[in-house]
């Protein structure tokens, strides 16, 4: 678990950067290991299109566990624990971005990949093995997440300089005197003075 959170900062910060060497290393100082769960929450909540298309590949995946694991008798509670959890956080992505057409997709996979296990023949056992090991996907889902979106885990902010200057981008350390900033468009660092920024508004 720790190497997997370390590797999935690791693809973090070099997306974020567009995959520059000297940029990942500079953001580097500004995060630590006890950060990645925010960085996973707030890439999660930022690249919302593209967390909803991997929600959309491992929803089918994950009901077709859950009726394995019935049909085997060894149902665990966590494990509809787990497919609550990725069907609420589908709704909610899917509630925001008003992508019907995705949800529609969904269901009908979902019911072919049921109806594949109800009968006999190689789709079935491809989705039972590819089911066995929904725990491998997850991560796989996480750390193409990580590594495909340049999406920052924080919000686009505006900042506003005692100069009349402005700089947009992503907060990512405030520590006095200075405030570093990831620059939106080239993605550099940008080091100001805290008391020269007047006002901060998410873009």
């Amino acid at each position: 678990m720790a190497l997997g959170g370390l590797l999935f900062l690791l693809l973090r910060l070099l997306a974020v950067a567009h995959y520059n060497w000297d940029v990942a290393f500079a953001l580097a100082d500004t995060v630590n290991f006890d950060d990645v769960i925010g960085v996973v929450v707030g890439t999660f909540l930022g690249a919302a299109g593209f967390t909803a298309v991997l929600l959309a590949l491992l929803l089918p995946v994950a009901v077709v566990h859950h009726v394995r694991r019935l049909r085997e008798r060894t149902w665990r509670p966590h494990d509809l624990v787990m497919l609550a959890v990725l069907v609420g956080v589908f709704a909610a992505a899917l509630i925001t971005l008003r992508d019907w057409v995705t949800l529609l997709v969904v269901l009908a996979v979902s019911s072919a990949f049921l109806l594949a296990v109800q009968r006999d023949g190689r789709a079935r056992g491809w989705l039972e093995r590819a089911s066995a090991h929904l725990g491998a996907m997850v991560w796989l889902a996480l750390f193409a997440l990580a590594g495909l979106t340049d999406t920052v885990w924080v919000p686009e902010e505006r900042l506003v300089l005692k100069d009349g200057g402005a700089v947009s981008g992503y907060v990512m350390d405030v520590h006095s005197p200075y405030t570093e900033v990831l620059t939106a468009h080239d993605r550099r660092i940008r080091i100001v003075t805290s008391e020269n920024v007047v006002s901060r508004a998410e873009e």
